[in-house]
């Protein structure tokens, strides 16, 4: 198995090339929350427009609010079902197409009974024993304002409102 790092927006990915890959992307935005639910797991939906930037339609992806959470099993997926971003039942954050994972961000390693949660400060977080987070935050843009965006393109990312060149990608889908 051939392991390469990567950074991606502001966070250190893994790739591999193992039936557990490597990462995510991410981005952030809202308006008028409207809450949907996707293989048991509750996710935000917003309207297009958010302080600098301009959200995808509801049509064209999936938006989550911060603190937005997923349980072992539970996943997040855009409109189009093209993929999800699941919590597997060993702790480790994927995202996967149908039939093999895309990237991961090798949260395996925490331990317990983990939830994956999107936090306020835009991070990406797995909570177990201990915790591993794909750092995705603007320190600059106040808690609670990024949005996690799952594309129907495949893309990921975190969008803090600040604009489209501000984004930080989790998954930049090829």
């Amino acid at each position: 198995m051939s392991v390469v790092p990567m950074l991606a927006g502001v966070g250190l990915l893994i790739v591999c090339c193992s039936s557990s890959s490597a990462m995510m992307t991410m981005g952030g935005g809202e308006e008028t929350p409207d809450t949907t639910t996707s293989g048991g797991a509750e996710s935000t939906e917003t309207s297009n427009e958010f302080v600098d930037s301009i959200l995808p339609e509801p049509t064209d992806a999936t938006i989550l609010n911060s603190n937005s959470s997923l349980a072992r099993g539970e996943f997040w997926e855009p409109p189009n079902k093209s993929y999800n971003m699941v919590l597997q039942s060993d702790n480790n954050l994927c995202i996967n197409e149908p039939g093999k994972a895309r990237a991961c961000l090798m949260s395996h390693q925490v331990g317990g009974t983990a939830t994956a949660t999107f936090q306020g400060d835009g991070n990406m977080c797995v909570n177990g024993s201990t915790t591993k987070c794909h750092m995705s935050h603007d320190s600059n843009v106040p808690s609670g304002q990024h949005r996690l965006i799952l594309h129907n393109n495949g893309d990921v990312y975190v969008d803090h409102g600040t604009g489209e060149a501000n984004r930080s990608v989790i998954y930049d889908h090829p």
